[in-house]
């Protein structure tokens, strides 16, 4: 599902930069090594920029990702153990027979 969600978003994201720019997003690399413009300082700089964007972002997001995983393990454990009560109140509840009630 979550696959099918990234390809969505980047169709979508690929649509908003044709519209924008004119040009398809997959046709901005080759130009890039044919213009040898890989090498320019400034297009550097612009890369660089970005990527440490990405990685601020991905790390907020694993941030995220183990809070939401550590109230999953909790909210489990707290289930387990509710399951276990209601366990151990139901024997509790229940009478067990003697020997000698079965005979009568």
């Amino acid at each position: 599902m979550i696959n099918a969600i990234i390809k969505v978003e980047k169709l979508k994201a690929d649509d908003e930069f044709f519209n924008a720019f004119g040009i398809e997003e997959e046709d901005v690399e080759p130009s890039l090594k044919r213009l040898n413009l890989e090498e320019d300082e400034e297009m550097k700089a612009i890369l660089n920029e970005w990527e440490n964007k990405s990685k601020e972002f991905l790390d907020s997001k694993k941030d995220e990702t183990a809070k939401i995983m550590a109230a999953a393990a909790e909210f489990k454990a707290r289930m387990e153990a509710e399951e276990k009560e209601a366990i151990a109140q139901k024997d509790a509840q229940v009478p067990t027979e003697t020997p000698t009630e079965k005979t009568e």
